[in-house]
């Protein structure tokens, strides 16, 4: 049995994370906010599930649940950085203080807690990184270029940690999904208080004010859960899993147009390269 410690297992895709992996027969760490939220997974799995508080962007409740992870199972085989929200407001109305909180919670808390079970995972050469990112960091959103940008670091440095990680046993999984019938939407976003009322035509739509949970979104949360899952350690097994037929349609339109930019300005950039001159001269 392998053990996975899975971050916001309240809702959502935590919740059908969580729900896949304990029906597969491993073990869970499950956590939220307010561990009652999911003491519901241990009281139906006793030997398998431990129920957990964890504040992603407290550092002391980061140690906290490792620690527990260890003392309850003894390893930590999968750590599944889920927990996060989202902050609307385009780039000038942006709040220094809500910003750098949205960073701590979905950059710097989940890198942190990679931090925490890598020196066992390096010990056991074993261990996966699942990162759920979202499609929001594959472009830039409007309206929510804050939260891109969260997500984007996220992913840049998880590629970076597979190539780090891989001589130890250890890889990394992005799950990149759509939009999904959570409450991401709803209660969990958060908005600027500083509006700018020239981009009211622009990006007014996206603002938290404007924004209307009607959980009509097409991605299924307990689907992309399982998915996660059964493809963990598949062989192969993706390093980037797009989740959702939105999720599809925004990647291939994105990086089309980001590889029509490069071949267009292909012969410009080059140009920035030393001019060769002839062989070397030095002696």
């Amino acid at each position: 049995m392998r053990v996975w410690l899975i971050t916001g297992c309240s809702s959502g895709l935590g919740q059908g994370i969580a729900e896949a992996v304990l029906e597969n027969g491993d073990c869970a760490v499950v956590t939220a906010r307010d561990r009652n939220r999911v003491c519901h997974f241990e009281e139906a799995y006793p030997d398998r599930a431990l129920a957990a508080d964890l504040e992603a962007g407290d550092a002391a409740s980061r140690q906290a649940v490792v620690k527990a992870a260890l003392a309850k199972f003894g390893q930590i085989d999968v750590l599944v950085n889920n927990a996060g929200y989202g902050y609307r407001a385009v780039i000038e109305e942006g709040e220094p203080d809500q910003v750098h909180q949205l960073f701590e919670a979905d950059f710097f808390g989940p890198m942190e807690l990679v931090r925490l079970v890598l020196p066992a995972m390096r010990e056991r050469r074993q261990g996966l990184i699942i990162n759920v990112s979202s499609i929001g960091a594959v472009r830039g959103a409007l309206g929510n270029g804050y939260y891109s940008a969260a997500k984007g670091a996220l992913e840049l440095a998880t590629e970076a940690l597979q190539k780090e990680v891989e001589p130890f046993g250890i890889r990394t999984m992005l799950a990149e999904p759509g939009a999904m019938r959570t409450g991401f939407y709803g209660k969990r976003m958060q908005g600027t208080s500083s509006q700018v009322s020239a981009y009211d035509g622009i990006a007014g739509k996206y603002r938290k004010e404007d924004n209307q949970d009607r959980q009509d979104q097409p991605d299924d949360p307990l689907r992309c859960g399982k998915i996660i899952v059964d493809l963990a350690f598949a062989d192969p097994a993706p390093q980037r899993l797009l989740l959702g037929s939105d999720a599809v349609k925004a990647a291939e339109e994105t990086l089309l147009s980001r590889l029509k930019e490069v071949r267009r300005w292909k012969n410009v950039s080059i140009q920035a390269d030393y001019e060769q001159t002839g062989q070397n001269t030095l002696r």
